[in-house]
């Protein structure tokens, strides 16, 4: 195979745009006695006047080899594909060894070249010549080889004339090169998004019909894969490109569900907002990515549990832990940074409600910013009140003397929000107004009770229905519910000021929305449906007019403790996501990762 030379001068690169430790890396080669070579992603890029997120180096040196070469510096990484990392301090140059043809796959043993069952190399450890590594690469768009001390660029497959049409272009067939490592989908979506590139028919065609592949790459490696997409600063074009060809579905597949085509909400802001920090020269990290990906599934998730009957804090908390470990079935979440999305979602919590005790904490928390910046795009697709982001923007900009009176103003308003809607000794309150019930009064009746009533009888009062036609047994009624207050200790006694424990209280949630909920703390013992019960057809039917609302619903053991289906006991399930099944899968199902 002969090679098309080109000049560094005429093909316009200079050195002085390449990393001195790349270039070190190729001199400390060759003076070795080796071939060495940039080559990729970093030639094709100095090629288009762009700016090479890493530099990658080919040699015919094996990696143990690379290692006694550079020494300390080096390392040998990978068991697929054995590569050997140089480390610079904070910078690492990849050294990767020139592959063998894959056509000579029964000339070798298992340990150095295996297959999986769906054609994928599981295992690629053959080592050839410069020749035989050009028809392993992906796209001839990165089977180019520049030799940075003889200033030369060897192009074997024609890859600048598809730089120059630009077009992808696979080496080979693309089914064949796709099966043999699914990841080069993802690829080659990456590229034309990022490029601009068109790809070839057959490419397209590959990735409608065979994007299932991806289910056995491991989560691992798909992590990789999903910084390199969505941190090129093209993250909303690639984003548009998976959603089209089907792809997202396989590396979050609880987002995928949600989203909506056409509307732009958390992960789509996220990723034009990633794409306009990365062209600002501003950094970025994954986990503020993972933070706006996954908040949907969480929201939704904690509004299941909420309906339910979980409360507010521990619903958000569970919705967030199992999002995290759904996630890590399809792209790996590691540990650190798992800890670092649970910062951001909690310490966002903490800005909307604005307690000015925590006003100068959170400013002084390492992960503020990506708190501040994750509550920002909240408001930005309505789930919470603007004045509350422009606050925070304001705050971090005013001097200490006014930053301590912005605090002091928040304290009241904070106070304000805290306290009860009713206090002690408002009688001005119109009968419309108030929702309170006196069980004491004549006029209670406990066929409507709004906790229980029907949806069109929610809004009316419950002075104004009418009597109940079983008045006679009002008070046998009240005499059962003081005996159950004073057996079971489960309903609180009226309080000091006279109200009830039925009593609205005011909540603000998380999207910035005030709630009024009607609470009822012997809920359990009224023989009410849930919602959660009523959607899935019921486990308890209201009680009867005139019958004992306060029976128990399963009677106590022999040791004196309810049976684990009680109704009187709150449970929450834990929903176990399963993976996405394929029609591959349903013959012969192989969830254990690949690659």
């Amino acid at each position: 195979m002969q090679a098309n030379i080109i000049t560094a001068v005429e093909a316009g690169i200079n050195n002085k745009d390449i990393s001195s430790k790349a270039l070190e890396v190729v001199k400390g080669l060759q003076n070795a006695g080796y071939q060495a070579y940039l080559v990729g992603g970093c030639v094709r890029d100095l090629l288009l006047n762009m700016k090479p997120k890493d530099f990658d180096v080919a040699t015919n040196a094996t990696p143990e080899q690379v290692k006694a070469t550079f020494k300390r510096n080096a390392r040998v990484i990978g068991r697929r594909f054995k590569i050997v990392h140089v480390r610079f301090g904070y910078e690492v140059i990849e050294v990767a060894t020139f592959r063998a043809d894959a056509s000579d796959r029964d000339n070798v043993g298992r340990n150095e070249m295996s297959e999986g069952d769906q054609g994928q190399l599981l295992r690629d450890n053959v080592y050839g010549t410069i020749e035989e590594d050009v028809v392993r690469r992906d796209f001839r768009v990165n089977a180019l080889y520049y030799d940075s001390v003889k200033g030369e660029i060897l192009d074997f497959m024609g890859g600048i004339d598809d730089i120059r049409d630009s077009k992808l272009v696979s080496i080979g067939e693309p089914s064949q090169r796709f099966t043999e490592d699914p990841v080069r989908m993802l690829r080659v979506i990456r590229f034309a998004a990022k490029l601009g590139f068109e790809m070839e028919p057959e490419a397209k065609a590959m990735i409608e019909e065979e994007g299932k592949l991806l289910s056995h790459v491991s989560s691992a490696r798909l992590f990789e894969e999903v910084l390199k997409l969505f941190h090129g600063g093209a993250a909303f074009d690639t984003y548009l490109m998976l959603r089209k060809y089907g792809l997202f579905k396989y590396l979050f597949p609880f987002t995928d569900q949600v989203a909506v085509d056409g509307v732009e909400g958390m992960p789509e802001r996220a990723l034009r907002n990633t794409d306009k920090r990365i062209g600002e020269g501003k950094p970025v990290i994954p986990a503020f990515l993972f933070a706006c990906m996954l908040w949907d599934p969480v929201k939704a998730d904690a509004q299941i549990l909420m309906d339910d009957g979980t409360p507010e804090p521990q619903a958000w908390r569970i919705a967030m832990s199992d999002a995290l470990r759904d996630q890590d079935q399809y792209v790996a979440v590691p540990k650190r940074l798992a800890e670092i999305i649970l910062d951001i979602w909690n310490i966002h919590f903490r800005l909307i409600k604005r307690n000015p005790r925590m006003v100068k904490a959170c400013l002084n928390n390492r992960r503020f910013r990506a708190a501040y910046d994750f509550l920002l795009l909240r408001t930005m697709v309505h789930e919470v009140d603007e004045e509350i982001g422009n606050w925070w923007g304001e705050v971090q900009e005013v001097d200490p003397a006014e930053r301590e009176s912005m605090i002091t103003e928040a304290s009241k308003t904070y106070k304000q929000e805290r306290r009860p809607k009713h206090s002690q000794g408002n009688d001005n309150r119109s009968d419309s107004e108030s929702n309170e019930i006196n069980y004491n009064s004549a006029e209670y009746n406990p066929a409507y009770d709004d906790t229980y009533s029907s949806p069109q009888n929610k809004n009316v009062n419950p002075r104004n229905r009418p009597s109940n036609p079983r008045s006679n047994d009002r008070s046998g009624g009240q005499q059962a519910r003081g005996q159950q207050r004073s057996g079971q200790g489960q309903s609180k006694p009226r309080q000091a000021d006279g109200r009830t424990s039925n009593t609205t209280r005011t909540r603000t949630n998380n999207a910035g929305r005030n709630k009024s909920t009607s609470t009822n703390r012997s809920d359990s013992n009224r023989g009410g449906t849930s919602s959660w019960a009523a959607k899935r057809g019921g486990r308890s039917q209201p009680a009867a007019a005139g019958s004992d609302r306060y029976q128990e619903a399963q009677p106590k053991d022999d040791y004196g403790n309810h049976s684990p289906t009680d109704a009187t006991q709150k449970k929450v399930k834990v929903r176990r996501k399963r993976r996405i099944v394929t029609d591959a899968d349903t013959k012969k199902p192989d969830d254990t990762p690949h690659f």
